[in-house]
């Protein structure tokens, strides 16, 4: 039972939901069956249990059953019932939880109506569209809750055999709406995935609603507009037009979206400005958008997207700190990093901040610093290993340090050649691994040497840190 659902399932409750779910077991409106009380409370007290053995299923059906012969199948379906109860507990505290008042006149609307209480579904319905006309939002799920509701009106209206033009007219506009905001934010979403997988999706109606959008002006939208400038900047070649109006909205419409949905906004931002960034190496444009990306960054910390229930990833906050070393803020990115590192997860912390303050100290040219911080931390995601291997092998070389440093290079070999999860980066930290040796084996005096091997670092096509390599040739 170790590895079951149900004991999964129970162990990803927090201890509040563990104790609103054994008064929810106890209620006669939601379970009558005293066998599946007393299995949870059986998991309840040995939820902190390191020995498996008390999972066992004899050890359980003997707390559930004690006057019984033990038998499988009867535990089975006890423990199948339990699980199924989790399942509509979570359920139930979900839509309990969302305070959506629009969702909660509309059901109730529809109920009463079904019951031919006409007069009281049409109060309820008209209190529907009052919250939600109330409610700040303006996005997708705004226009899935107006059809919703204009169909209902409809329905109503069409029942009581009343005039429904206007009703049908508004409740065909509003699907029209939350299909194309839906399909826009696909458009957006759609195109990330394919720069990150190489995926290609096919999404119809794409262009037709891009089309329509355009012919009557429907930007002025705020779900509309946000994905529809997004798209437009991800897709097009001379796309600054349309990714400055998309920050023109985002900064307009920001209370018309929910922050977890605002969050996905600014990553779109983010992911423009950094493909901007990278494709534009040999014009000014890099800066400009580092700047922009650094500003999106700024921006975010300061209204509170990037916090998800008061956590920064580890992966934002490494972005974060790099955009700003990227720009020679290391006063700010010093701040940034004490300021947030409380707010990442305990089991990444110490190794996220150790790893960040090191870059920040390279970037300083603080060698000594950087192996302090890098030779005493361990870390689980391989970029993080690789990147702070490329940091100790220029630290050594920079300090001189060159015994230390032949030792790095053996087992940085040994680490790539077992790791093939790296793609590209594999063969670049190899190349720079096999032509750092041999620079370290070229005697001081040996020019012949030195320009034979800087011609062939200078046509290696992959390889990290062929710049710094250069300098020390």
């Amino acid at each position: 039972m170790e590895n079951s659902r149900l004991l999964e399932l129970l162990r990803s409750f927090t201890p509040v939901e563990l104790t609103a779910f054994g008064k929810f077991l106890r209620s006669p409106f939601f379970n009558h069956r005293e066998d599946i009380i007393r299995l949870f409370d059986y998991f309840f007290t040995k939820k902190a249990a390191r020995q498996t053995r008390v999972f066992e299923k004899e050890k359980v059906f003997r707390a559930i059953f004690s006057e019984e012969d033990f038998d499988e199948k009867k535990l089975n379906h006890t423990l199948s019932f339990l699980y199924q109860a989790a399942q509509g507990f979570l359920v139930f505290k979900d839509v309990m939880a969302t305070g959506n008042e629009p969702e909660f006149y509309l059901r109730l609307a529809r109920m009463l109506r079904t019951r031919s209480l006409e007069r009281q579904s049409k109060t309820a319905l008209q209190k529907g569209e009052l919250a939600l006309a109330h409610q700040p939002y303006r996005n997708n799920e705004y226009h899935r809750q107006a059809y919703l509701l204009h169909l209902e009106r409809y329905e109503s209206e069409a029942r009581q055999q009343r005039a429904a033009a206007l009703s049908f007219q508004e409740m065909a506009s509003e699907s029209d709406l939350h299909f194309m905001t839906g399909k826009l934010r696909q458009g957006c979403m759609a195109h990330l995935y394919k720069a990150v997988s190489k995926a290609n999706y096919r999404l119809d109606l794409l262009d037709e609603v891009l089309e329509l959008v355009a012919k009557r002006q429907l930007q002025t939208l705020p779900a509309i507009g946000i994905y529809y400038f997004a798209y437009r900047a991800l897709t097009e070649a001379d796309s600054l037009l349309w990714y400055e109006q998309l920050r023109e909205a985002m900064v307009l419409h920001f209370r018309h979206f929910p922050k977890e949905e605002m969050r996905d906004i600014y990553t779109l931002a983010v992911n423009y400005c950094i493909r901007q960034s990278n494709t534009r190496q040999s014009t000014e444009a890099p800066e400009f958008y580092l700047r922009q990306l650094f500003g999106l960054y700024e921006e975010g910390l300061e209204n509170g997207v990037f916090l998800e229930d008061g956590v920064l990833s580890r992966f934002t906050y490494k972005n974060i700190a790099h955009a700003g070393l990227g720009l020679n803020a290391f006063d700010w990115v010093e701040n940034f990093l004490n300021a947030y590192k409380e707010a990442l997860l305990p089991k990444h912390r110490e190794s996220a901040y150790c790893y960040n303050l090191a870059s920040l100290h390279f970037r300083r040219s603080n060698y000594g610093k950087v192996l302090e911080l890098l030779t005493q931390t361990e870390f689980d995601d391989v970029l993080h290993q690789l990147d702070a291997r490329r940091m100790l092998l220029r630290s050594y070389y920079e300090l001189g340090e060159f015994s230390a440093l032949d030792s790095l290079l053996d087992s940085f070999e040994s680490f790539l050649r077992r790791r093939r999860d790296v793609g590209y980066l594999r063969e670049n930290y190899l190349h720079l691994i096999r032509l750092t040796k041999k620079r370290l084996q070229i005697p001081a005096g040996d020019l012949e040497a030195r320009e034979r091997l800087r011609a062939e670092v200078l046509g290696q096509k992959a390889l990290a840190e062929r710049a710094w390599l250069l300098t020390k040739i």
